[in-house]
């Protein structure tokens, strides 16, 4: 294996981890904030293309499996994966008792 530290993502882009060279290069960029921008992207495109809180509220669990299971995410990230998922929630309450 080669251990190449000139620049960000080289070294996992080198082993053959392309993923894993993209991921690492644009959390450096991001400071930690990728999975939070790409999950609040997602979230507000499905919900202007669909108009489903219930799906917005499936995929946000979804995110949040990743947030628990994983290492990679910033405290804040699931601090807004969970206020996003509260939002989603009070928003199906809604629409089932009020409409």
């Amino acid at each position: 294996m080669i251990n190449a530290t000139n620049a960000t993502g080289w070294s996992e882009l080198y082993n053959g981890q392309t993923v894993l060279a993209a991921f690492t290069l644009f959390d450096t960029a991001l400071q930690g904030w990728t999975i939070g921008i790409l999950f609040v992207l997602f979230e507000i495109m499905l919900l202007i293309k669909t108009r489903n809180p219930a799906a917005a509220f499936m995929t946000s669990l979804m995110f949040a499996v990743l947030y628990f299971g994983s290492v990679l995410l910033k405290p804040q990230v699931g601090a807004i994966m969970i206020l996003v998922i509260v939002i989603e929630l009070a928003a199906i309450l809604y629409v089932v008792l009020f409409k």
